[in-house]
């Protein structure tokens, strides 16, 4: 799982830096007076209460109303939290000075893969049953039981009776539960979905949904010797890094060139965007390339586009993303996002794409990427199945956890949430094949990567 850091990173309203894709909106002024103004997100259970520059931010279920943070408006529209009730550490923790919530146009929010969430002006912030910050446990079990209601994503896929457990967790609360037995009953109930994106985060830790299977054991368990040993059986020379390791390449003995990237939970366009340049002038002379994102923990989905557009001089379609906005089939409209055409290049006639259990999130959103060029081949395992964006939400005492409240789709309309993006050709890496020495998955990817086009 990932730390802290690195799920903070990932989180719905930690989209920071430049919004690339959003020329469109980026031509148009806010239209934001020095007067009160409140928006009011379709589906993300959120508000802006917008005055002038400044902004604050509310999380809104239809019976209570939160506030989550303040920051400020720049003149383009871009929106940046910088302070978080109640978590003054916090952008210390994650190292930065302030978060994205997007650029902010004529009632939407756009980010960088284009994607936006469309919101409605509203006259005054609604008038709810709980309101505010509240240490009283029954406040925080309503609050946290009727966020899932509203946004989270998969009901009828988990096939879990939220409102059953309703009835068999509310009993359990009343006004002497402690903190820790309050955090335990929600685990107990989110523990029921099996949701990688659901997470609850306290000063005692993390707790998560999400329980490691048996495949994923196994990857965890021998992933840093997977990566030394293609390192030294496959690789010819040294390895070179960038981003602090998240991406690292070379050449195979053969020629092919290898590309690990190992996470994609860096938001600095400009620091991507270097790295990428820089590794297609160090492996421009090859024409076949190996991505392993056997190991890819996740982070921001535009960093997974920017791989796939040096593979392609033609705008390819990637994936469908749609939110939760009412009913739990309810969901806003098709967004397409697409990959667009690197300013730097590779001619590449094979792309094979590695993936496993342990490919995750961006890593899997960064596949569906690939897997849109038309000379990729994804081979190895079934990616860990959790597409979704983490809805950020806090509670009345000031907690912090998030859920799934999206979708992601192929290109054909297929959802793959907790079943995993399957790959082209399954390979599947046994402990023999560990215990051995052997990494059958990068064997066949050398035999593909010589196919001729």
């Amino acid at each position: 799982m990932r730390t802290l850091i690195a799920i903070l990173t990932v989180l719905t309203l930690t989209v920071s830096g430049n919004w690339v894709h959003a020329q469109e909106n980026a031509k148009r002024p806010a239209a934001v007076s020095d007067k009160h103004q409140f928006w009011q997100s379709e589906g993300y259970g959120f508000i802006l209460e917008l005055t002038g520059k400044q902004v604050k931010v509310y999380n809104y279920t239809k019976d209570s109303l939160v506030p989550f943070g303040q920051g400020n408006m720049e003149g383009n529209g871009d929106i940046y939290i910088l302070e978080i009730y109640g978590n003054a550490k916090l952008l210390a923790d994650l190292g930065v000075k302030r978060l994205g919530m997007g650029r902010f146009a004529d009632g939407s929010l756009t980010d960088r893969l284009g994607y936006v969430k469309r919101l409605k002006r509203v006259d005054r912030l609604p008038q709810v049953k709980y309101k505010g910050f509240s240490e009283d446990p029954v406040h925080n079990f309503e609050v946290f039981w009727q966020s899932f209601e509203e946004n989270f994503s998969f009901f009828p896929i988990v096939k879990a009776d939220w409102k059953a457990m309703y009835k068999t967790y509310r009993p359990k609360v009343n006004a002497a539960t402690s903190t820790k037995e309050l955090e335990s009953i929600f685990s107990e109930m989110f523990g029921k979905l099996n949701d990688g994106h659901s997470v609850l985060i306290s000063k005692n830790g993390i707790r998560y949904s999400k329980q490691s299977n048996a495949r994923e054991q196994v990857y965890q368990a021998n992933s840093e010797w997977m990566q030394r040993n293609v390192e030294k059986t496959y690789i010819e020379g040294a390895m070179t890094g960038k981003l602090d390791g998240r991406i690292a390449y070379g050449r195979t003995a053969s020629g092919e060139a290898y590309i690990r990237l190992t996470g994609f939970d860096e938001s600095d366009p400009l620091r991507i965007d270097k790295a990428l340049a820089e590794m297609v002038e160090d492996l421009a002379d090859c024409r076949n390339f190996i991505i392993d994102m056997r190991f890819n923990m996740g982070g921001e989905d535009f960093f997974g586009l920017n791989i796939a557009g040096l593979f392609t001089d033609q705008r390819k379609l990637a994936y469908i993303k749609q939110a939760r906005t009412g009913a739990y089939e309810q969901f806003s409209k098709p967004i397409k996002v697409y990959v667009e055409p690197g300013a730097k290049r590779f001619k590449a006639d094979n792309v094979v794409v590695l993936t496993s259990p342990l490919t995750v999130s961006a890593g899997e959103t960064g596949t569906m990427a690939l897997q849109s060029l038309d000379q990729a081949t994804v081979i190895g395992e079934a990616t860990s199945g959790y597409f979704s964006d983490m809805l950020l939400r806090m509670l009345p005492n000031k907690q912090i956890f998030t859920l799934s409240n999206e979708r992601y789709m192929t290109p054909e309309g297929v959802n793959y949430e907790q079943r995993g993006l399957p790959p082209d050709e399954e390979i599947v890496v046994k402990q023999a094949d560990i215990d051995a020495r052997k990494d059958p998955v990068m064997q066949r990817a050398l035999e593909l990567s010589t196919r001729k086009p």
